[in-house]
C-alpha cells in the first residue's frame, strides 16, 4: 500500500523537475535567438526544443537611434503523468539593437 503514494509523489516531483528544466532551456534559447536577431538581423530562427510555441515580438525605437526588442514566448511543458496538467510557461528576452 505504501508503493502507490510513493509512486505518485515521484511522478509529481519528476513533472516539476522537467517543467523547471524546460523553463530554463526556453529562456536561454529565446535570449539566444533574440540576440542573434539583433546582431545579424536574421530571419531564420532555430529553437533547441521542438515544441509548439507562440512568439510575440515588440520593437520600441530609442531616442538618438537604435531600438529595444522584446520577445515573448509561451510553450507547454511535456506531460510525464496523467496526475498533473501540462503547464503553459512563458519566457521573455530583451535586447537592444543599435
Amino acid at each position: 500500500m505504501a508503493l502507490i503514494p510513493t509512486t505518485a509523489f515521484f511522478l509529481l516531483v519528476m513533472q516539476l523537475v522537467i517543467s523547471g528544466s524546460y523553463q530554463v532551456v526556453e529562456t536561454i534559447d529565446l535570449q539566444n535567438v533574440a540576440t542573434r536577431t539583433a546582431l545579424a538581423d536574421s530571419g531564420e530562427v532555430d529553437f533547441a526544443l521542438d515544441n509548439e510555441r507562440q512568439l510575440k515580438s515588440e520593437s520600441v525605437p530609442l531616442p538618438g537611434g537604435g531600438e529595444i526588442l522584446l520577445v515573448k514566448s509561451r510553450v507547454k511543458s511535456p506531460r510525464v503523468t496523467q496526475l498533473a496538467n501540462p503547464q503553459t510557461m512563458s519566457a521573455q528576452a530583451l535586447v537592444i539593437r543599435e
